[in-house]
C-alpha cells in the first residue's frame, strides 16, 4: 500500500523546498541559455546576411508574418475607401499626434486594429459563450459589449496614452523654460536654443525632448518661422507649449528681447502651478469627509463606545 507522506513533517518540507528551489534555479539557467542562445544566433544570422540582397519571397514571408504591416495594410486599404470620411481621418491624426506619435505611420495600423478587433473580439465573446452554455439575452449583451470594446478599445488606449504624453509635458515644461532662459541668456538663436533643449532634456523627458525636436526641424524645412511654432501647440493641446509657442512667435513678430519675454512666461507659470497646488490643498478637507465618515468614525465609536455597550449589555443580562 503507498504511503502518503505527511506534508507537515519538518523533513517532507525541507525536501520539498529543495525541490522547488532547484526546478526555480533550472528555469532561471535553461532562459538564461536560451535568451544568450538567442542572442548569439541573432547575431551570427545579422552578420551572415551583411553583403547579401535580402530575397523578396523573404521581403514577402516576413510582411504577412509582421502583425503591424498587416493591420497597415487594412487600414490603408480602408483609408482610400469612402468608408472613412477625411473629417474623422484628420481628427484621428491631431489624436495621434497629440499622444505624441507619428500620425503618417500610426493611423493606418489603429485603423486595422479596430477593423480586426470589431470582428475578432464578438466572435471570441460568442465562441465562450456558446461554450459556457449561455443564450438568450446574455449571449446578445455579451456579444453587444465585445462589439462596443472592439470599436472603442483602441480609442480609449489612445486617450489613455494621450493623457499620458501631455502629463509628462506639463511635469517637465517648468524645467524646460528655464533651460530656455538659460540658453538665451547665453546668447543662443532660436534654432540653436530649441535644439539644446531637446538634447539636454532627452534623458529625463523624452515626450518633451520628441516635441522639441519635431520643433527644431519644422523650424530649419518651413519657410514660416511663426507657423512652424504654433504648430506645436496645435499639435499637443497643452495650453503652457501653446502658450510659449504663441510667446516665441510674438517676439519674432515683434522684434522683443527673447529672454526677458521666456523669464516673464516662466514667472507666470510657476505662479500659476503654485496656485494649482494650493487649490487642491484647499480642496482636501471637503475631499476626506467621505473616507473619515466611512472607515476612521465608526472604527471610532466603537473603541470609545464598544467597552460601554459591552458592560451596558452585560448588566442587562444579568
Amino acid at each position: 500500500m503507498i504511503r502518503i507522506p505527511d506534508l507537515a513533517d519538518p523533513l517532507v518540507v525541507k525536501a520539498l523546498a529543495a525541490i522547488a528551489c532547484s526546478v526555480v534555479a533550472l528555469i532561471v539557467a535553461a532562459a538564461w541559455l536560451s535568451e544568450k542562445d538567442g542572442i548569439e544566433r541573432k547575431l551570427a544570422g545579422r552578420i551572415a546576411a551583411l553583403g547579401q540582397p535580402p530575397s523578396a519571397p523573404a521581403q514577402r514571408r516576413a510582411r504577412r508574418l509582421d502583425a503591424a504591416a498587416l493591420l497597415r495594410a487594412i487600414g490603408e486599404a480602408l483609408g482610400s475607401t469612402a468608408l472613412i470620411s477625411a473629417r474623422d481621418r484628420r481628427e484621428l491624426e491631431r489624436a495621434v499626434a497629440a499622444a505624441g506619435l507619428k500620425p503618417s505611420a500610426v493611423v493606418p495600423v489603429l485603423i486595422g486594429l479596430k477593423v480586426v478587433l470589431l470582428f475578432a473580439v464578438p466572435l471570441a465573446l460568442w465562441a465562450f459563450t456558446a461554450l459556457r452554455g449561455i443564450g438568450g439575452m446574455r449571449q446578445v449583451a455579451t456579444v453587444a459589449a465585445g462589439v462596443l470594446i472592439g470599436l472603442l478599445g483602441p480609442n480609449w488606449v489612445l486617450g489613455w496614452m494621450h493623457a499620458r504624453h501631455v502629463r509628462q509635458i506639463r511635469t517637465g515644461l517648468p524645467d524646460t523654460l528655464d533651460l530656455m532662459v538659460i540658453c538665451a541668456e547665453a546668447g543662443l538663436g532660436l534654432e540653436s536654443m530649441v535644439e539644446r533643449v531637446a538634447i539636454e532634456m532627452a534623458p529625463s523627458n523624452g515626450p518633451i525632448a520628441a516635441e522639441f525636436a519635431t520643433l527644431s526641424n519644422e523650424l530649419r524645412l518651413l519657410s514660416d518661422r511663426r507657423q512652424a511654432l504654433l504648430n506645436i501647440g496645435q499639435r499637443t493641446d497643452v495650453e503652457g507649449l501653446r502658450r510659449l509657442s504663441t510667446t516665441l512667435a510674438q517676439t519674432i513678430q515683434y522684434g522683443t528681447p527673447l529672454g526677458q519675454a521666456l523669464r516673464a512666461l516662466a514667472s507666470e507659470m510657476r505662479q500659476e502651478r503654485l496656485t494649482a497646488f494650493e487649490e487642491r490643498a484647499a480642496k482636501l478637507p471637503a475631499i476626506l469627509v467621505l473616507p473619515l465618515t466611512l472607515f476612521i468614525l465608526p472604527c471610532l465609536v466603537l473603541l470609545l463606545a464598544g467597552p460601554s455597550f459591552v458592560q451596558l449589555i452585560g448588566a442587562f443580562k444579568s
